[in-house]
C-alpha cells in the first residue's frame, strides 16, 4: 500500500513539473501580428496578386483560408492557389 501511494505521489510531481516547464517555455513563440490571407478581402488578394504580376484575375473566391482563382500571368492563362501563409501555387 505504503508503495503505491509513493508511486502515485512521484506520478504527480512528475506530471507537475511537465505542466510547469511547459508553461513557461520560451522556445516557442507565437506571432499574433500574422492574420493570414484568409482575413484578406477579395481586393486585396486581387492587389497582392496584380503586385506578382498577375492580371485579368477571374473566378476569385475563397477554399477554407485559401483564395482560388484564374489569371494571366506573363500572357499565359493559370489556375491558383494562395494558402494561408500567403503563398501562390499555380496549375
Amino acid at each position: 500500500m505504503r508503495d503505491r501511494i509513493l508511486a502515485g505521489a512521484a506520478t504527480a510531481l512528475s506530471c507537475a513539473a511537465v505542466l510547469t516547464f511547459a508553461a513557461c517555455s520560451t522556445h516557442e513563440r507565437v506571432r499574433n501580428d500574422y492574420v493570414g490571407t484568409g482575413s484578406l478581402d477579395e481586393s486585396q488578394v486581387t492587389q497582392l496578386l496584380n503586385s506578382n504580376g498577375y492580371h485579368d484575375v477571374t473566378n476569385l473566391h475563397k477554399n477554407g483560408q485559401d483564395w482560388v482563382g484564374s489569371a494571366t500571368k506573363s500572357g499565359n492563362p493559370v489556375n491558383f492557389d494562395i494558402d494561408a501563409a500567403g503563398t501562390i501555387h499555380t496549375q
